[in-house]
């Protein structure tokens, strides 16, 4: 098998460039379209992962765990998995038409839902070859077809705006690049892993399910209490508060990319190391703790500080109000860091039915505090109540991982990361009427700077994170 630190590499590509043209179409979209029609926006894709989860409910998570485990059984998972989606089409569009009958949008943010209904659709079968690329721990075919798509959303979505569209020619731009995705994704699937085959059984349909579904739930949990915010906002709110939340709230997205990234890679050997308080589960899971906390440390007080400056470079003045979500969130980025990776862990140690438990208890906190905050404090009390949700579920996951699942080889890095943050903020305040960039790069200098010293990081350590590309027999996980 590949190293963990390969795998990360060839994910770490395809969404450091997803971030890097999301930085470029955030700016123009949000000046053209304007802070309601961006509301509408941000809407529509919310909408649009719900849709994804009622087409998968589960599935790609499921077959990426079966197949790292029976790699003879990819054909057979691939068949079904496919027939059993498109059985899923139909529910997944009277989801919509449900949702919709409920609400009562202008058109416009009603036909940019229509749209992101069907980009949600073609990735979720885009997503089915990448849970197989996943199982079979080569990423690069994943870093290929993300990049694809990114680069074609952003370069279609910037020309639709700038020669004068607007939503609908930019919610068009998605479901063009997810098609490219899609396509770009079925050859190497295609000529590698599995025969193009779709196959319908009830028979094989209700074991899969049985499986599945507890992934499905997860995330449809993971996904409810975080964005249902955005959902109750809409309907307490007008759009123009959409557009302020989404702002801030997208700029938080594209951290969430780190654990992400470092869950995927690690997710198969986590799955093959599975066991009660197993060494190597141990090993592993400590390894990623530890690097994502060092990261989500210093995030609080730079977010805290910047959040003003930031705005207006990305989003310009009239996206201000915004300030006051984006310091709460940053902080809830900094949890999330934690709460996605070792979500991670229960899904790969068949412990996920533990977790849904926790989800239940999550979502039931998030809309009480968003039914309680928004009338208020608007968008604000929106990223009160993600904080306070994320931090409650991040207190509940942690006892139960420790309790039952998995062991830190080490905890010094924890009092290292809170010291070398105090340092770090002293000199963000010291230097905040400086360039925002200046700025931030003089805080990841001194940042890390202290954690070197301290020796909580070495170059040593670092090196193992790099990509060493091996044989694929090769059994290594870090």
């Amino acid at each position: 098998m590949r190293s963990i630190s390969l795998n990360t590499f060839f994910v770490s590509i395809g969404q450091g460039l997803r971030i890097f043209m999301a930085m470029l179409l955030l700016p123009v979209a949000s000046r053209s379209l304007g802070a309601a029609s961006f509301g509408s926006y941000s809407l529509a894709t919310t909408v649009m992962f719900f849709v994804m989860l009622v087409d998968d409910l589960g599935l790609n998570m499921w077959v990426t765990r079966e197949i790292a485990k029976y790699k003879d059984r990819a054909q057979r998972y691939f068949a079904y998995t496919v027939g059993l989606k498109v059985l899923l089409i139909p529910l997944s569009l009277i989801f919509v038409a449900g949702y919709l009958h409920l609400s009562n949008y202008d058109p416009a943010t009603v036909e940019a839902i229509w749209i992101f209904a069907i980009y949600a659709i073609l990735c979720s079968f885009r997503d089915l070859a990448i849970a197989i690329f996943r199982a079979f721990e080569e990423m690069e075919w994943e870093s290929i077809s993300f990049s694809v798509e990114k680069i074609m959303t952003t370069v279609l979505g910037i020309l639709a705006l700038v020669t004068g569209g607007g939503l609908r020619e930019l919610s068009w731009a998605f479901v063009i690049s997810a098609a490219v995705s899609l396509v770009v994704s079925l050859w190497p699937l295609f000529k590698r892993y599995v025969k193009p085959q779709i196959a319908f059984s009830w028979r094989e349909f209700f074991p899969m399910l049985r499986g599945a579904v507890v992934f499905g739930v997860s995330i449809f949990l993971t996904t409810i209490y975080a964005r249902i915010d955005m959902v109750m906002l809409s309907m307490l709110k007008g759009a123009e508060y959409w557009g302020w939340y989404s702002a801030a709230h997208r700029l938080v997205d594209f951290t969430n990319v780190v654990p992400t990234v470092l869950m995927i890679a690690t997710f198969p050997a986590l799955s093959r190391t599975a066991g009660v308080f197993s060494q190597e589960l141990n090993r592993v899971f400590t390894r990623g703790f530890k690097m994502l906390l060092l990261l989500a440390v210093p995030m609080v007080p730079g977010v805290l500080l910047l959040s003003q400056p930031i705005i207006v470079v990305f989003y310009g003045q009239e996206f201000a109000p915004a300030v006051p979500a984006l310091q709460i969130l940053g902080c809830t980025a900094a949890v999330l860091f934690l709460n996605i990776y070792t979500a991670g862990v229960f899904g790969a140690t068949n412990n996920q039915g533990k977790l849904v438990l926790i989800q239940i208890g999550g979502l039931a906190l998030s809309a009480t505090l968003n039914y309680l905050l928004i009338p208020h404090w608007g968008h604000v009390g929106s990223s009160m109540a993600s904080f306070a949700t994320e931090s409650v579920v991040l207190t509940a996951t942690l006892i139960l991982a420790f309790k039952r699942i998995v062991r830190l080889t080490e905890i010094r890095f924890l009092r290292d990361a809170v010291l070398a943050a105090t340092l770090m903020t002293v000199l963000i305040y010291l230097l905040r009427a400086w360039s925002v960039w200046l700025v931030v790069g003089c805080a990841v200098v001194v940042y890390f700077s202290v954690l070197f010293a301290l020796r909580t990081i070495s170059w040593q350590e670092l090196a193992q994170l790099k990509p060493r590309f091996r044989n694929r027999d090769e059994n290594t996980l870090l």
